[in-house]
């Protein structure tokens, strides 16, 4: 049934062609076909998504000021800015934007166009806008902060003095797409910015436009002939909407796909022993984190929530359900980034957690409702943790589904998920983890992980972060951050992270240059097939 299926959606999907379709061992060379579960891609404005599937897209739809390499992360290069300055007191950047960039509209691209696109970001303030607005852009003051003093010169100043590669970083992220002013002006309806258009229709300048979206089942891309870098190798990008791993798998092996997305650890560890694919793991800046709502009289003790750290079976769980998808780590500085350390001093041991928890008055345990997302491998760890817990007297009631929103409200006792901070900077994380200006319910600091928790992090560490990104010298801030890293693990914080996320995806051995990126800008553009 699941061939039957695929062919008759691939027959819809390239039914301009004059040949039917017919039945091959393999995706066409000229093709590249990766399957996704498309349920969380509500649309492709690039200023109003916030998810990985739809980043991806977005990567080769648009064009950023500035590169990210995913081979050198951290070191950002030209992108449409050919190159910039930054002034001598480190809040004035003046980007050369690149000549001869077309957008699919057959529009020049000029400074004009990046203008527009970034004040339509801040002035949107949907959630990817505080890649901007954190650094004190407003609907107030951005459009005299953000100015094209000529079609090749953009300057944007900052109202603060920042590290400048926080600002770099910010825009080399999919929210600082440069989008059609001129076509979107066409489509507008209603003052909103051409907001509808978006959700089905593409302004860029990449090396893919968008051809066909059908939420839930289909995307199609088609190479872009007037590219400035070049035409891509692959002519045609197709997106389908496969939810289930076990199917996802099938149609890998059969070679009906490319490419495989957010398949199960056994799917992803029998392909890994069939040696017909790579199985690619990409370090994210996120981490699967473990939150106790500091409400809560119990879970405010900080010896309960040393006590939780010693249920986690890190180790177990990494040769298992974490295997592809996350890398053992106790801190709060993702590995690699300035002031990351190398040390895990927990381990599972039921027996330490039973002393602390008859040291915080609780020798008999307790019991809490304890909300997990019901995908892998979150609820697999989950399990593990309530098993643990219950070992040491702590009943777990594990209630799956979408508690996010429950998260968010501070309405939930235990709660347990992943984050995907996107800048490869430790602020990026330790802003939402280690951050809580405000801990009263009224302030709704809803995109904070340590707000949501409740946390009242320590004034100390909330002090060195705001220091360290403001520090435009990297040896002192890299000073910082270690000295943050340190002081997180000694609180025994409310959110407890144990594994570093990775994101994995299995890739056929035919398939070259298709490489995951941590930010989620993977591009298309460098792929070839049978080389």
């Amino acid at each position: 049934m699941l061939r039957r299926h695929f062919l008759m959606t691939t027959a819809i999907a390239v039914a301009t062609l004059a040949a039917p379709i017919a039945v091959r061992a393999a995706t066409p060379d000229d093709q590249l076909v990766i399957a996704l579960n498309m349920s969380s891609m509500r649309g492709l404005d690039p200023n109003e998504i916030n998810q990985l599937e739809a980043a991806e897209v977005v990567a080769n739809l648009y064009e950023r000021l500035v590169v990210l390499p995913a081979e050198n992360i951290t070191e950002p290069a030209p992108g449409l800015a050919e190159s910039w300055t930054v002034s001598d007191d480190g809040k004035t950047f003046t980007f050369k934007i690149r000549s001869g960039v077309k957008f699919h509209s057959g529009n020049a691209l000029t400074a004009k166009d990046v203008e527009w696109s970034l004040r339509r970001l801040v002035k949107l303030g949907l959630a990817p806008s505080v890649d901007l607005r954190q650094w004190g852009f407003s609907e107030d003051n951005v459009d005299g902060l953000i100015k094209a003093t000529d079609d090749t010169t953009l300057v944007l100043q900052t109202p603060e003095v920042w590290s400048p590669n926080l600002i770099l970083f910010s825009l080399a992220s999919f929210s600082t797409s440069i989008l059609d002013s001129a076509l979107l002006a066409q489509h507008e309806k209603d003052a909103d910015m051409g907001r509808e258009f978006l959700q089905t229709n593409d302004a860029g300048s990449g090396p893919y436009s968008l051809r066909t979206w059908r939420s839930n089942d289909l995307l199609l891309a088609d190479a872009f002939k007037g590219y400035w870098q070049g035409a891509p190798k692959m002519r045609r990008v197709i997106l389908r909407h496969l939810p289930e791993s076990a199917a996802q798998r099938l149609q890998l092996e059969a070679g009906d796909v490319d490419v495989a997305t957010r398949l199960s650890s056994t799917d992803l560890n029998a392909l890994d022993q069939d040696g017909k694919v790579t199985i690619q793991k990409t370090p994210g800046f996120g981490f699967y984190y473990l939150a106790l709502n500091q409400k809560d009289e119990i879970l405010s003790n900080p010896k309960v929530r040393e006590a939780f750290r010693y249920l986690i079976d890190y180790d177990g769980l990494a040769g298992t359900v974490m295997k592809y998808y996350g890398i053992k780590q106790q801190t709060i500085v993702p590995e690699g980034l300035p002031g990351s350390i190398d040390e895990n001093p927990y381990k599972l041991d039921i027996e330490k957690a039973k002393q602390l928890l008859a040291e915080a008055g609780y020798p008999d345990g307790f019991s809490k409702v304890y909300y997990a997302t019901p995908v892998t491998p979150e609820y697999e760890v989950a399990q593990s943790l309530q098993a643990n817990a219950a070992k040491a007297g702590i009943k777990l009631d594990l209630q799956s589904g979408d508690h996010i929103g429950k998260f968010r409200s501070r309405e939930f006792e235990i709660f347990s998920a992943r984050s995907g901070e996107r800048l490869p900077d430790p602020h990026a994380v330790l802003q939402s983890y280690a951050t809580n200006a405000n801990n009263a319910d009224e302030a709704k600091l809803t995109g904070l992980n340590a707000w949501r928790t409740a946390w009242d992090v320590p004034k100390d560490i909330q002090e060195m972060v705001v220091a360290a990104a403001h520090e435009a010298d990297q040896a002192k801030r890299t000073e910082l951050y270690t000295k943050i890293n340190k002081a997180y693990l000694a609180a025994s914080p409310a959110l407890v992270t144990s594994f570093r996320r990775t994101d994995a995806k299995a890739v056929r051995n035919a398939v070259k240059g298709y490489v995951g990126h941590s930010t989620w800008l993977t591009r298309w553009d460098t792929v070839s097939k049978g080389e």
